[in-house]
C-alpha cells in the first residue's frame, strides 16, 4: 500500500512540476502549456509566414516577437518561416542571392538578420523553425522584378509554355503576366545545382532550424516545359525522337502517343530534384528535416510532376500513368508531407461525390505514402474567414487524422482573427 501511495505522490509532484511557467529572459511569463495544461499537444502544430503578405509587417523586430507570443498561446509550437519566396531574393543571410528588401511598391528596410532573428526568438518561446523556399521560383512577372531578370545567365532556362497545344506557340514564363512566380526549368543540371546550392547555403548557415520546407518545387503547369531544352532532355531520358510535340498532347488538347512517357520523365524530374536535395541536406546534418508541400488531390499532380506517393503505390497503367510510373514516388525522400487539403468544404458531406474535402483529405492520403513519411495536413485559413466553427473544424480533422497540422498563413488568421477558433480546434483532440 505504501508503495502505491508513493507513486501517487511522486506523480502528483511530476503534474505540478509540468505546469510551471518558464521565465525567459526579459522576465516576462510564458506557460509552457498554451491556455493551460488541456491546450498542450505534442504533435506538431504549424503556422506558415508568408514573406509577401508579412514583408511590411515583419519589418521589425518587436512585431516578430509579439507574434510568436500569440502562437505560442494559441497553440502553435513549429513555424514554416518563407524565406526564398518566388521572386527570387534572400530574407536571409545569402552569399548567393540579393536581399529581399523590396517587392514592387513595397520596401522594407531591415540591418539585421530576418531569418536568424526568427530563429533566435522562436528558441525563447521552444517554436521550431522550418525555413520554406519556392524552389524553382525567381522571378515576379508584375514589373519583371527578380533573380531571373537580374542576370541574363538564366535566359534559355525558365519554364515555357505551349500555348493552344500549337507548337509553333512557345512562350517563356519570363513574358508572361498573372503567373505565381517565373520558375526555372528543372530539367536542366544547372537550375538542379543551383537549387541545390541555395538549400545548402540556408541548412549550413543556420544549424538551428529543425527543417527545410519545399514548395513551388514542381512544373507550372501541364503545358509548361515545351521548350527545346526540355524535348533534348525528354529524349535522352526516353530514348525516343519528338517529332512533333503534338505527340504530346494533341493539338485538339488530347493524349498523344508520347503523353504517358511524357509524365513520367517530367515527374521523374522533380523526383530527382528532391532526392539530390535530401542527400545534400542529410549530408549537412542528418538531423535536418526535409518537408515538401503539394495539393493534398493525387490525382491531379501528374499534371505538374509532383508524385508525392509511395514508389509502393502502383497506380493503374493509362493514358497518363506508365507501367514504372510508381518508380517515381518520392515519399520516402522527405521527412514530412504538408498534405495541401486546400478545400471550400470541410466535411465530406459538405461536397458529396467529390474528393475536395478537407475530411476527405486527411482521411484517404495514406493510400498514397504508405507510411513512407510523416503527414500533416494543411489548410487554408483565407478560406473560411470568420466562420470559427469552420476553422476549429478543419484545425480539429488534421490534428485528429494526420501526424500534425498546418495553417496557411498568418496574414489570413490575423485578419479574420482565427486565433481562439484555432485554439479550440487544437484543444478538441488534446482533450479526447
Amino acid at each position: 500500500m505504501k508503495k502505491y501511495l508513493f507513486l501517487l505522490i511522486a506523480i502528483l509532484f511530476l503534474s505540478c512540476a509540468n505546469n510551471e511557467d518558464i521565465e525567459i529572459g526579459d522576465g516576462s511569463q510564458i506557460p509552457t502549456h498554451p491556455g493551460g495544461s488541456e491546450g498542450k499537444t505534442d504533435m506538431p502544430v504549424q503556422m506558415w509566414i508568408d514573406a509577401h503578405a508579412n514583408l511590411s509587417r515583419f519589418e521589425t523586430k518587436e512585431n516578430i516577437t509579439s507574434y510568436l507570443e500569440k502562437m505560442k498561446t494559441t497553440g502553435f509550437n513549429e513555424i514554416y518561416l518563407d524565406v526564398k519566396p518566388g521572386i527570387g531574393y534572400a530574407l536571409y543571410e545569402s552569399h548567393i542571392l540579393k536581399k529581399l528588401n523590396k517587392w514592387g511598391q513595397e520596401v522594407v528596410v531591415r540591418d539585421w538578420d530576418y531569418l536568424g532573428y526568427w530563429i533566435q526568438e522562436a528558441e525563447r518561446f521552444d517554436i521550431s523553425v522550418i525555413a520554406s523556399i519556392s524552389a524553382l521560383g525567381y522571378g515576379s512577372t508584375t514589373g519583371k522584378e527578380g533573380a531571373i531578370y537580374d542576370d541574363d545567365r538564366w535566359l534559355g532556362k525558365t519554364q515555357i509554355e505551349m500555348l493552344d497545344n500549337d507548337p509553333n506557340k512557345l512562350v517563356d514564363m519570363r513574358d508572361q503576366t498573372g503567373v505565381d512566380a517565373v520558375m526555372l526549368n528543372p530539367s536542366l543540371p544547372e537550375v538542379q545545382a543551383f537549387v541545390i546550392s541555395i538549400v545548402e547555403e540556408i541548412v549550413t548557415k543556420y544549424p538551428k532550424l529543425k527543417g527545410v520546407c519545399l514548395d513551388y518545387c514542381r512544373w507550372y503547369g501541364g503545358k509548361y516545359g515545351f521548350g527545346d531544352a526540355t524535348i533534348l532532355e525528354f529524349e535522352s531520358y526516353s530514348g525516343i525522337k519528338v517529332n512533333n510535340r503534338n505527340e504530346i498532347i494533341t493539338s485538339t488538347g488530347g493524349i498523344g502517343p508520347l503523353y504517358s512517357k511524357w509524365i513520367e520523365f517530367r515527374t521523374m524530374t522533380i523526383t530527382n530534384l528532391v532526392t539530390n536535395i535530401r542527400s545534400k541536406v542529410k549530408s549537412i546534418d542528418p538531423a535536418m528535416e526535409l518537408h515538401f508541400w503539394a495539393s493534398a488531390d493525387w490525382a491531379s499532380r501528374y499534371g505538374v510532376g509532383q508524385n508525392w506517393g509511395s514508389k509502393k503505390y502502383i497506380p493503374k497503367s493509362s493514358g497518363i500513368y506508365t507501367d514504372t510510373y510508381s518508380k517515381t514516388g518520392f515519399a520516402d525522400q522527405i521527412d514530412v508531407f504538408s498534405l495541401g487539403a486546400y478545400a471550400d468544404a470541410v466535411w465530406a458531406s459538405e461536397n458529396p461525390g467529390s474528393v475536395w474535402s478537407v475530411e476527405n483529405f486527411v482521411k484517404t492520403y495514406s493510400t498514397f505514402t504508405m507510411g513512407d513519411c510523416k503527414v500533416y495536413g494543411s489548410i487554408p485559413s483565407y478560406a473560411y474567414k470568420t466562420n470559427a466553427k469552420v476553422v476549429s473544424d478543419a484545425v480539429y480533422l488534421c490534428l485528429k487524422n494526420t501526424d500534425g497540422l498546418m495553417v496557411f498563413e498568418i496574414s489570413h488568421v490575423i485578419n479574420n482573427n482565427q486565433w481562439d477558433a484555432i485554439k479550440e480546434g487544437i484543444e478538441r483532440v488534446v482533450k479526447k
